[in-house]
């Protein structure tokens, strides 16, 4: 008889388990509505976080510019990407000899805008406003080494550009021989606020223009 109360009770406190466990019970569906709140908050707090990350940015049409460091770098590499807040276009170098980036100089002009030792070409240009880019001291050239002259930049003259929000043209101006100064011209579909930075490791200028 006792063994029939004890099983008895077992199955019971086996269904009120069930019961408490099933898709549909209450209890259940209060953890669903607990977990879908906190994915909620979660998603609105990140689209907050991306959005503050935009705005918090602080660019203007002013002119940027840094005092050239004592070393020489040599431009490896150059590229545009559009991201969500604004067009991104990174100049890399490499050093030869302290792991600084050059001095820059960004700010807008009016061209026309011409090329070559003696300025005899004139630019090919996109948009309606243009920011030109100075770097110094640089060059796509080493020098440095005895033998013969290294090139050290193998990318475009005219830098492809995917889906990017404002910029037109991106474009390495020739440089003069023996002045250890890159000239860049990017062309935008109008004047935009925009800001520059500068890092290490490797030495690099990124220009970012607002969306």
């Amino acid at each position: 008889m006792r063994r029939r109360r004890r099983l008895a009770g077992f199955l019971a406190a086996l269904a009120l388990l069930g019961v408490a466990c099933s898709p549909t019970s209450p209890q259940a569906a209060g953890v669903d509505r607990a977990e879908a709140a906190k994915k909620a908050t979660q998603d609105l707090q990140q689209a907050q976080h991306t959005d503050l990350g935009c705005k918090n940015v602080v660019m203007s049409e002013e002119e940027r510019t840094t005092m050239p460091p004592e070393h020489l770098v040599l431009l490896t590499d150059a590229y545009a990407v559009a991201e969500p807040c604004w067009d991104k276009i990174v100049f890399t170098f490499q050093p030869t000899g302290a792991d600084m980036p050059p001095g820059y100089t960004v700010g807008f002009q009016k061209g026309p805008f011409v090329e070559g030792d003696a300025g005899q070409y004139t630019v090919e240009t996109l948009g309606d406003a243009f920011l030109f880019v100075t770097l110094t001291p640089a060059s796509e050239y080493d020098t440095t080494n005895p033998g013969p002259i290294r090139q050290t930049y193998k990318g475009n003259l005219r830098l492809t550009l995917t889906d990017m929000h404002q910029t037109k043209i991106v474009r390495l101006l020739m440089e003069n021989d023996g002045e250890n100064v890159e000239r860049w011209l990017i062309g935008l579909d109008t004047k935009r606020p925009f800001t520059v930075d500068a890092a290490n490791n490797p030495p690099r200028v990124i220009v970012y223009i607002a969306k």
